[in-house]
């Protein structure tokens, strides 16, 4: 059944939404916040000494998180709309912000789009097939790119960037290699040289929004071969991490392991870092190994979903050899309002929601987040600073207040909503505590509420504004938006 207000959230995920006024704001805003053209936010590129790896001359470890849906999306924002859509400036920004505020120096994104993926809807992929046996990529989804790697500049976190999946969701190795014509990706010397041009053109983009070119950008930690590619030829990695390494010397490359460690991977000087995934048990002993054989070496994917298991994680990387962990995952809020859910880890994780909630999992969010924002601030010889009083919130347009939705805070925990009459009256709050991290299931999948708050307004014109709290005070209020109650 067709709710109230769902007609709202068909206009913002429709082609058109760009052209209202809220895209409108936000996109003004991001070009005041962003870097100036060729402007660079880091002063070094992180570079290896061996298995130490180096921001300039000082240690570079990390804690921090894995964020999949950063340069696409793949879940739905509400009861309304696909699935499968293109990221917004707005999202992006509340997700490096969010690293920010956990203490993370550095996120991973996930890999590339090809077409063929199971989760993607028609022809929005980064890679996809042209004409006459041409493989293309979507300029629109690596403008998004190029926004989310100038948003992470600005927010001071780096990003580590896979660049081909074991995995069919986004379409991994075999979807490249049908858009090859070829059976094995890995061997297959057409795959070879489609996948090495595809390096090459990334490596090349200048960024449209900063100027850089990719391979020029310090944003970038590392470019990983792949995720979790075990099938991946001792040859082929080679090829790849020789082929990076000539065009780009700037950046670190790492194997993109998963259970375990190739021997290529310890020998072939090109390779940097070495990973490896849901290896908790033998994390540590990975690290020893790598350090021995002069690599850097990261946990790439954990799962945080209780208090005692990732607290035994953290201490445990903090301890050892390894640079660092990242956990997954983290999801971040809906330019539509709310969070974006993905359930993983049999269903006990709907993924991380900063700065924790007892409406969403894993249980116990918030002292998972605040063990993993210990550790990230440790593992650098810091103590956590305070946490900041939230940014002003965006209240988006109001069709009828039994409908009312906002463009929340990072860091924020809850909201009051405030009213007042015609455009004179006085601000009174009408509601205290409420929250934004909200999912329902909808079809049997988690997905955000459709509207965070309801108020049975008289007939008149009103009023309404927002303000965000958490324990370390509140925001000013947001944007006042008028609507008619007949």
């Amino acid at each position: 059944m067709r709710q109230p207000g769902l007609n709202l959230y068909h206009h913002f995920f429709n082609r058109a939404f760009r052209s209202t006024i809220i895209a409108a704001l936000s996109f003004i805003a991001l070009l005041v916040a962003l870097p100036c053209q060729n402007a660079m936010a880091f002063e070094h590129f992180i570079s290896r000494d061996g298995s130490t790896l180096l921001d300039g001359k000082k240690p570079f470890r990390f804690i921090s998180v894995n964020i999949p849906n950063y340069f696409i999306l793949e879940d739905r924002a509400g009861t309304h709309g696909g699935k499968w859509h293109r990221v917004t400036a707005f999202e992006q920004r509340d997700a490096a912000r969010t690293v920010k505020h956990l203490g993370g120096q550095v996120f991973r994104s996930y890999t590339f789009a090809v077409e063929g993926g199971k989760n993607l809807s028609g022809k929005l992929a980064h890679i996809y097939a042209g004409k006459h046996g041409r493989i293309r990529y979507n300029e629109e989804l690596f403008r998004d790119m190029d926004r989310g790697l100038a948003i992470a500049a600005t927010e001071g976190v780096r990003v580590i960037i896979p660049l081909v999946d074991n995995w069919a969701w986004f379409g991994g190795f075999a979807e490249w290699a049908a858009l090859s014509g070829a059976q094995d990706f890995w061997n297959d010397a057409k795959a070879k040289s489609d996948f090495k041009a595809f390096l090459s053109w990334l490596l090349h983009r200048k960024n449209t929004v900063t100027g850089v070119l990719y391979k020029d950008d310090p944003t970038i930690m590392a470019w990983e071969l792949g995720n979790e590619i075990d099938k991946a030829s001792p040859e082929w990695i080679h090829d790849m991490a020789a082929h990076l390494k000539d065009q780009d010397p700037n950046h670190l490359i790492i194997d993109g392991g998963h259970k375990h460690i190739p021997a290529i991977s310890l020998q072939d000087k090109n390779i940097d870092i070495v990973t490896t995934h849901y290896t908790d048990q033998e994390f540590t002993a990975f690290a020893a190994q790598a350090k021995k054989a002069g690599k850097a070496y990261f946990y790439g994917e954990f799962n945080p979903s209780d208090k005692a298991g990732t607290s035994n994680i953290i201490q445990r990387t903090i301890d050892s050899s390894a640079a660092g962990c990242l956990a997954w995952s983290l999801r971040f809020r809906t330019e539509a309002g709310g969070f974006y859910y993905h359930s993983d880890f049999n269903g006990a994780s709907d993924s991380l929601h900063y700065p924790g909630f007892s409406s969403t999992k894993p249980a116990n969010e918030a002292a998972i987040l605040q063990i993993l924002k210990k550790g990230a601030f440790a593992i650098q010889g810091l103590s956590v600073p305070p946490e900041p009083a939230p940014e002003t919130p965006t209240l988006l347009v109001i069709q009828s207040p039994t409908t009312i939705s906002w463009q929340g805070s990072s860091g924020a925990i809850s909201y009051d909503v405030q009213r007042r009459k015609g455009k004179d009256g006085v601000w009174q709050t009408i509601a205290t505590d409420i929250s934004d991290a909200v999912p329902v299931d909808h079809d049997g999948e988690i997905v955000s509420k459709p509207s965070l708050f309801s108020d049975h307004a008289a007939a008149g014109l009103w009023n309404y504004r927002i303000i965000a709290k958490n324990d370390s005070g509140a925001s000013s209020p947001s944007n006042s938006v008028q609507v008619t109650v007949k």
